[in-house]
């Protein structure tokens, strides 16, 4: 009876952070409603004769504020048009109708699926306009297909992270992470950063393809190295139902390590899981988007090198039940954004 009622938790926990992660993944761009691969109205000449910047996000509602914090930070001497898509019912050939009706000085891509939809069309195109990346997992590595692009990145290193979670007094030193092969890279520059403050990974490299026995081998070998905390990319290929379900949820209670996460939904009172997030500051973000269009500008809309730069200002998160479990200094609350649970 014990058993059943732990596996009927862990599903209830689970559901509701799946949730959460499909509503975010899902809800990445503005409100209007969008019919599938809708033609753009036709092409009119701005009235104000301003140069255009067009900004390309998925259909939804999270990043209102932030999208039109952008549009106001560049309204002074562009006209700023936001294409809200239904990604997966969209085609290149849609982002090519949206650039040739705008003819954009510069393209602003939102979230990695319109990132992948404007590549198909951009690498069939002799000379796409410069895309400036947001909001994307990974952009370090998605950057780097994409023709003609630079990127902010939307994830905050895991050095800044450790040192939010010090603050709250946890002496944190050896951090376990796993990931997937494909994401290798990204993990050893990661660890390159966190060198100046004798931080280490313990790390657990999985196939691109991993089965649950995988992730929970890797799991237990973390618990076994005795590490201060595990970090969590922001990987969908480790987070989907069934490995929320099976591995994570049910084995994050006993690594008697705090995770933390890169992603706000991961830090969830109903779920149990995160403890700790540090994340982009969005409306920090569209001024420093803003900053690096304006930069741009200067350079007549010409790369002088293709460049991903780290995001200038972030927010933090910290599950308060979750916090006190592993002894975290509840006098340092007041340093964090957001005490979850509370």
């Amino acid at each position: 009876m014990e058993m059943r009622s732990t596996r009927r938790r862990s599903l209830w926990r689970a559901s509701a952070l799946a949730a959460l992660m499909l509503a975010l993944s899902c809800s990445s761009g503005t409100a209007q409603h969008v019919a599938a691969d809708p033609a753009p109205p036709p092409e009119t000449p701005p009235p104000d004769g301003k140069p255009v910047i067009s900004i390309i996000a998925p259909a939804g509602s999270q990043l209102d504020g932030m999208l039109e914090s952008l549009r106001v930070e560049l309204s002074d001497d562009y006209r700023v048009t936001i294409s809200p898509l239904r990604v997966e019912e969209s085609s290149p050939d849609l982002v090519g109708r949206i650039v040739a009706r705008d003819r954009p000085r510069a393209v602003v891509l939102v979230n990695n699926s319109t990132v992948l939809l404007y590549r198909n069309w951009a690498r069939a195109t002799p000379a796409p306009p410069v895309a400036l990346i947001l909001m994307a997992s990974f952009a370090e590595e998605l950057q780097r297909t994409v023709p003609n692009s630079v990127a902010i990145s939307y994830e905050v290193p895991a050095v800044t992270a450790m040192v939010g979670l010090r603050t709250l007094g946890l002496d944190v030193r050896r951090v376990g992470v796993v990931y997937r092969q494909g994401f290798a890279r990204h993990i050893a520059r990661q660890e390159d950063l966190m060198q100046v403050e004798k931080l280490t990974f313990v790390r657990q490299e999985l196939s691109n393809k991993p089965h649950v026995q995988d992730l929970r081998a890797a799991l237990v070998h973390l618990h076994r190295a005795e590490v201060d905390a595990i970090w969590l990319p922001n990987d969908n290929g480790l987070l989907s139902p069934k490995f929320l379900t099976n591995v994570w949820l049910p084995y994050v209670g006993r690594l008697d390590a705090p995770v933390v996460v890169a992603v706000r939904s991961l830090v969830n009172e109903h779920a149990e899981f995160g403890t700790f997030a540090a994340i982009p500051d969005t409306q920090a973000l569209a001024v420093q988007a803003a900053d690096l269009l304006y930069e741009l500008a200067e350079e007549d809309w010409k790369l002088r090198a293709s460049d991903v730069r780290l995001p200038i200002s972030v927010k933090r998160l910290v599950d308060v039940r979750l916090a006190r479990r592993f002894g975290l200094d509840s006098s340092q609350f007041g340093q964090v954004d957001f005490l979850i649970g509370r």
